[in-house]
Order: structure tokens, then C-alpha cells, then sequence
């Protein structure tokens, strides 16, 4: 059978790598993009110097260039598109595109119907109603219905020849996306002299291979945050992580959030599930399994993992209840200690805790009820066409003093020299955390499992603790956004808040590294 899967990497409270120098020795190097496949890119290589690592990325990226010309159904030139958009009947296609057509009827086959890449016709369905206000009509949804009754495409005896059988639109996205990433693996690996490990997420794809080990934390679905505490820790080697569910991508209608996963048997989004991820030995099961364990329900599940082997699963419904499958345990593993705190913090002599020993002595916390939400979107530098680097960016808070008491998120480099060595380049935090002494050898990064975002486009949220993890009394704070890139610019965006009992929302003026971003405060039951 094919091999895929889906997954989206992401920095658990603090620090995510930009690509970056590093010196010229073995280890561990990170390189960050956006814009891969219309979404978030994280690379990590295990190499014997930065120059091999360097190889590995070139080689990484010019195998997904490859391979996406074959599947996007974006593009109308490439393979998937021009057979799609053909007249029905025969037509040779490649080796690439055969297996994954393959796949797609496997996991159809063994999913009950669960797993259908004709989906589409659905989606399509829902997103021009979304457009319009307003729910699909019974007659829209049997129409459609009808168009699933005949298979998309049968395969000629000789197998090189896919034959078109119906004009039902047809996506591999929840598949192919899975296999470009594990054959990007397999090159890297195979090709590049003096790299024994890699792990690439893609989107929500993510692919562990080789001489390295991915320590990855499941993100709740309902905390779509850099900073939230994820769910679980899983630890996995050769393995394959996919998470599929309704908190990234969706429709809203008449003020109401729907799934973009829809139960290809009915033509309606999922409600039960918030979330499924899927271990695997191979990324096209994991992919297609994720996206099955949204339709099916719990005891299918259960039965299909246990009748295909080698899949494990965590399904988290909306209402918050968790059911693993029977060996998910086997990858569980304890969290880094202190995978929240980025920059350990020393008290100076002569300084007090600002929220002193009780938390927020200087006043009543409203964090109860509260909690604020910045969102940011990367800009991609005018000299770079597609793809582009994800630039050195930190989040951060200081109270009315001028003092910085929560470092929200802060990506620079973590490999090499350590993060250290960059953090200069932030230089109005960098001058503000004067009480940061000392280097700390904890985990700083971590590779959150997520369903697929768009490119560039995050979310962090304060919870209203300090560093400490001590609440912080109602007041005035001023809450930054600095951006450094590598031979490129240096830009700073700050705006001063009043933390009360009355919600409001600021729009920030972008600049040259950060297109756009935004101030929250909101009520927690505000989240969608």
C-alpha cells in the first residue's frame, strides 16, 4: 500500500528557528519557509556540518517543487490538473500520480466510503454557500449525492492508463500533500552525503526519518495559539504524524463555524470531532486515516486500526472527551520541562517580583475571564517569488515600568551556537530582558501536530501570567512585536493596553517583516 501523512509544526510557548547561519560542525540544523504548498514549512536536519544540512534543504525543497507539479490542483499546469480538466476516457499518466490515485481507492475501500477524494463536489458545494450566507439546500446536497454514485476513475488492465469515468471534481490534497513530503524524506536521506536524519512537516504532514528522533506535542483544538499547552507529548522515530480536524479551516455561516471535513457519505461538515491525530508508519495511511477517523464513528475506528495494524490514533470530540486507540501509549511521552518558558529568567538583587509572592498582589486579575489574542502575518519579502524565510520574531509584554514580564513567543535559532548568539539581533527585547543571565540547555522547540494553516499566519495568546507562570494584575501593558531577517531589515511594532473587565480590539499598523497583526482582548468564551 502507498505511504503519507499530515501534521503542522509549531513552538509550544516560546521559541521557533528561523533558518539561519550556524557554525560548521555536527548536529542538529532547523530551516523555517512559508508559502511551501500554500502553507508552513519546518526542517530539521541531522547532519555532520551546516554545509551538508544546507544540501539536505536544497534537496528537500527542489523534491516538493517537483512533486507538487504533479498533484496541485492549483496549478492548471500540472499533471493532476491537465488529467482532470481532459475529456473523460483513457490517458497515460505518471508513475507518481498512478500510486496515489491507488491509494485514494485503497483507503476508500477500506474506510467504508469514509475517505473519498470526490469530496470535493461537497466542498465546492459549501464554500459558494459560505459566499452567499447561507446553508446548501436538501435538493443541492442530493444533486451532489448523485454525482458520487459513479466511480471518478477506473484504471485500464496494463495500469498505466487512468480512465476519467465522470466530471466529478476530484482533490488529492488530503493525500498527495503526504507523499511529497515522505518522498522529500526519502531524497534527503538517500541522496545527501553526510545527513543520517530528517523530520519535515509540511502543512500539517509531518515525516520523521532516519538517525533522529521528533518529540511532538498534539495542540488542543479548541487553543489555536503558538503558546497553548498542547494535549499530549508523543516521541517517535520512522514514524508518521497526521492531525486532521476542524479548528484551521472552515465555513462560517450566518455567525456559525462548520467544519471544512465533510462526511463524504451524507455531504455535511463533521460535528462530533474536534480533532484526530494518526501515528503510522507511512504518511499516505496516516494522512487518509486522520481524515476517516473524523467521519467514523469511535468503535470503526477501533476496527480499522486494529484490522490494518501499525495505526494508532487520538481523537478528541467536541465536547472535549479523549479516545485513544489501544497502543497510542506506546509513543506517549513526558513533555520537556519547561517547554513553555523560553528565556529562563534569573531575579536580580535589588528587584522584586512584580506580581510578589501571592501572584497578582497589586491588584484584582481579570485573566479569569480573559485572555488576548495577537495575530500576526509574516510579509513576504519583495525579492523572493514563492516561497520565502520565516524572519527572527519575538512576542512579548512589559508592564507600565518598562519591565518585560512575558516573553509569548520568540523564534531565532536553536542549533549551533544556541539561541543566544541571535538574540541580539531583537534588540528592544534583548535590552529589556537584562535579567536573562544565564544560557539554558532545555528543549526550546517544539513541533506541535495541527491540521494545515495558511502560510505565515499566526496566533499567540497571553494567558496573563508572567514568566513565572504567576497571574499579573489588571493595568496598562504594552505589548510588542519585533522582527529581525537574516541580511534583511530590522522593525518593531508596539501598542500600549489597558487590561480591565471591557473587551476591545486594535489593528496594527504593518511593516516591511510583519504584513499585518492585531490586538485581542476577549472574553475565553469568545474562541471559536
Amino acid at each position: 500500500m502507498c505511504r503519507f501523512l499530515r501534521i503542522a509544526v509549531y513552538l509550544a510557548g516560546a521559541v521557533l528557528c528561523a533558518s539561519i547561519p550556524r557554525p560548521a560542525r555536527a548536529g542538529d540544523y532547523a530551516f523555517y519557509h512559508e508559502n511551501v504548498m500554500g502553507t508552513s514549512l519546518e526542517l530539521r536536519v541531522r547532519a555532520v556540518d551546516e554545509a551538508a544540512a544546507r544540501r539536505a534543504e536544497k534537496t528537500v525543497l527542489g523534491r516538493i517543487d517537483r512533486d507538487a507539479s504533479i498533484f496541485s490542483g492549483y496549478d492548471p499546469t500540472s499533471a493532476f490538473s491537465r488529467w482532470q480538466s481532459g475529456a473523460t476516457g483513457g490517458a497515460d499518466i505518471s508513475p507518481e500520480l498512478s500510486e496515489v490515485l491507488r491509494a485514494s481507492d485503497a483507503w476508500h475501500t477500506l474506510s467504508r466510503g469514509a475517505f473519498d477524494p470526490r469530496v470535493e463536489v461537497f466542498s465546492r458545494l459549501w464554500a459558494d454557500c459560505a459566499r452567499r450566507q447561507r446553508l446548501p439546500g436538501e435538493d443541492e446536497l442530493r444533486h451532489a449525492r448523485a454525482v458520487l454514485e459513479r466511480p471518478a476513475w477506473r484504471f485500464d488492465p496494463g495500469g498505466r492508463t487512468a480512465r476519467r469515468t465522470s466530471d466529478c471534481p476530484v482533490s488529492l490534497n488530503g493525500i498527495a500533500k503526504g507523499y511529497i513530503v515522505e518522498r522529500a524524506c526519502d531524497a534527503a536521506i538517500g541522496e545527501v552525503t553526510g545527513v543520517s536524519g530528517v523530520m519535515l512537516n509540511v502543512g500539517g504532514d509531518l515525516r520523521v526519518r532516519g538517525d533522529i528522533e521528533g518529540v511532538i506535542g498534539v495542540a488542543a483544538p479548541w487553543a489555536d495559539s503558538e503558546s497553548s499547552d498542547p494535549l499530549a507529548f508523543l516521541r517517535v522515530r520512522d514514524r508518521s504524524i497526521a492531525t486532521s480536524g476542524r479548528s484551521q479551516r472552515g465555513f462560517r455561516i450566518g455567525g456559525r463555524w462548520y467544519s471544512h471535513v465533510i462526511d463524504p457519505r451524507t455531504g455535511r461538515p463533521v460535528e462530533r470531532v474536534a480533532s484526530a491525530t494518526v501515528v503510522a508508519a507511512s504518511s499516505v495511511d496516516a494522512d487518509a486515516f486522520a481524515k476517516a477517523c473524523n467521519v467514523l464513528d469511535p468503535a470503526e475506528c477501533r476496527q480499522l486500526a486494529r484490522s490494518i495494524g501499525g495505526l494508532e490514533f487520538l481523537i478528541v470530540e467536541r465536547d472535549g472527551r479523549m479516545i485513544r486507540s489501544d497502543g497510542w501509549s506506546r509513543y506517549e511521552a513526558a513533555g520537556p520541562a519547561a517547554f513553555a518558558t523560553a528565556v529562563p529568567r534569573v531575579q536580580q538583587a535589588g528587584r522584586s517580583d512584580p506580581a510578589g509572592p501571592g501572584g497578582a498582589a497589586n491588584g484584582p486579575s481579570p485573566w479569569k475571564d480573559f485572555e488576548v489574542v495577537v495575530n500576526l502575518e509574516i510579509n513576504r519579502p519583495q525579492a523572493e517569488g514563492g516561497r520565502y524565510r520565516r524572519p527572527y520574531v519575538v512576542v512579548w509584554v512589559e508592564d507600565k515600568e518598562g519591565r518585560s514580564v512575558r516573553t509569548l513567543s520568540l523564534w531565532v535559532s536553536s542549533g549551533g551556537a544556541g539561541p543566544f548568539q541571535w538574540i541580539p539581533d531583537l534588540k528592544r527585547w534583548y535590552a529589556a530582558d537584562e535579567e536573562r543571565k544565564r544560557h539554558d540547555d532545555r528543549e526550546l522547540v517544539l513541533t506541535i501536530a495541527r491540521p494545515t494553516r495558511q502560510p505565515g499566519k499566526y496566533r499567540v495568546i497571553w494567558d496573563g501570567k508572567d514568566d513565572s507562570k504567576k497571574p499579573l494584575p489588571a493595568g496598562e501593558y504594552t505589548i510588542s512585536i519585533e522582527a529581525a531577517r537574516e541580511h534583511g531589515t530590522y522593525q518593531v511594532i508596539r501598542k500600549k493596553v489597558t487590561i480591565g473587565d471591557r473587551p476591545f480590539t486594535e489593528e496594527l499598523k504593518g511593516n516591511v517583516e510583519i504584513r499585518s497583526a492585531s490586538i485581542e482582548y476577549r472574553r475565553k468564551a469568545a474562541a471559536r
